[in-house]
């Protein structure tokens, strides 16, 4: 009995090392979850084919720490071959072509206008404030049980240009059709 109990406590602890720490730390916050996310977001949807070597997601409106903790991924991390930039930007109109575009929730008045701008390009719209998944952000953060989760619109990406994966639909709080 005893080394079962020893055996159970030990994959226990064991089972902290498989899961990023680091995201459990008491100052990481939401942003390095959502940073996470965004990541994780790059291998979930299927992109159209692009010539260049980047993979831009661009911030619309001011997060430091967000910024930072996509910038800092960004360091480490690629997209197939692409390399990620992260931009910021105060417009709708200083973005280019991102493939994601984050709108946070001081600019989500330009939601359908984004929408609008990147209609079939393959952009994917994150944005962060009640409501916005159902009038056309593809991904839009929820806090659900003092989690972090997300409500996904398979419409609003289909229209983007975008292909979902059913590993994606399955992590969602909700999923609009």
């Amino acid at each position: 009995m005893r080394f079962f109990l020893v055996v159970i406590a030990s994959l226990f602890l064991l089972s902290f090392d498989i899961v990023d720490y680091a995201l459990y730390q008491k100052d990481a916050g939401p942003e390095k979850f959502k940073a996470s996310y965004i990541y994780n977001f790059t291998k979930s949807f299927e992109w159209p084919e692009s010539k260049t070597n980047e993979f831009n997601i661009v911030i619309l409106g001011t997060n430091q720490s967000l910024i930072n903790y996509l910038t800092e991924m960004s360091s480490t991390k690629t997209v197939g071959t692409k390399k990620i930039v992260v931009k910021t930007v105060n417009s709708i109109s200083e973005t280019a072509h991102p493939e994601i575009l984050y709108i946070l929730p001081d600019k989500s008045s330009v939601l359908a206008e984004a929408v609008s701008k990147y209609k079939g390009k393959g952009t994917l719209i994150i944005t962060e404030k009640q409501g916005l998944a159902k009038v056309g952000a593809a991904i839009n953060f929820v806090v659900a049980e003092d989690k972090l989760k997300f409500e996904l619109n398979k419409t609003s990406a289909g229209k983007a240009g975008l292909i979902v994966s059913s590993k994606i639909e399955a992590m969602a709080l909700k999923v609009i059709d």
